[in-house]
């Protein structure tokens, strides 16, 4: 359920602050990058699963990032709020202060044997860099990471990190799109 994903969301957050703190990071942590469909309703259909940004998501997720001071990638199957009836598998980008600074929208959504994009999401239209107190940071979501138009896209507007929330077990590939 929706709330339990929040708990282990904030406690995965505390975890990642409290192993900084114990290595010594100097200057805590700068960012925070949950994993793929971390913050979604149970069902099977997008339109079950999907969760729109209002008080109770950015209340939680925002309060950590203003507890441990740092930017958080926040993935989620996401109710549009234009009114469009469309969802999204995004990536919310809370800043510091827990405000949203921006959303990636996966351009790439693995298809079914039915023709349906990840239970019904809609792909994204665009490859955003977002300007950060500690860089520029580009967000792909997982499949996102075989396509070479996003690596481009987010090189070509000066991203200088790549965050990659993603359910799969691939390093090379995304290691290898880095070093590119």
């Amino acid at each position: 359920p929706l709330e339990e994903r929040l708990e282990t969301a904030a406690r995965l957050a505390d975890q990642a602050a409290a192993e900084a703190r114990r290595t010594g990071l100097s200057g805590g942590l700068d960012l925070i990058v949950l994993p793929e469909f971390a913050i979604q309703h149970p069902g099977v259909r997008a339109a079950d699963q999907a969760v729109a940004i209002d008080g109770r998501v950015i209340g939680v997720l925002g309060a950590k990032a203003r507890e441990h001071r740092t930017w958080l990638v926040v993935p989620m199957i996401l109710r549009e709020d234009d009114g469009s009836g469309r969802i999204s598998n995004a990536a919310v980008l809370l800043t510091r202060a827990g405000q949203v600074a921006g959303i990636y929208r996966k351009m790439h959504p693995v298809v079914d044997a039915n023709g349906v994009a990840e239970g019904g999401v809609t792909p994204g239209r665009a490859f955003p860099v977002f300007d950060c107190d500690f860089g520029k940071l580009g967000i792909l979501i997982c499949w996102d990471m075989s396509y070479e138009e996003g690596w481009d896209a987010l090189a070509a507007a000066g991203a200088e990190i790549v965050a990659l929330p993603s359910a799969s077990p691939q390093t090379v590939r995304p290691m290898a799109q880095a070093m590119r």
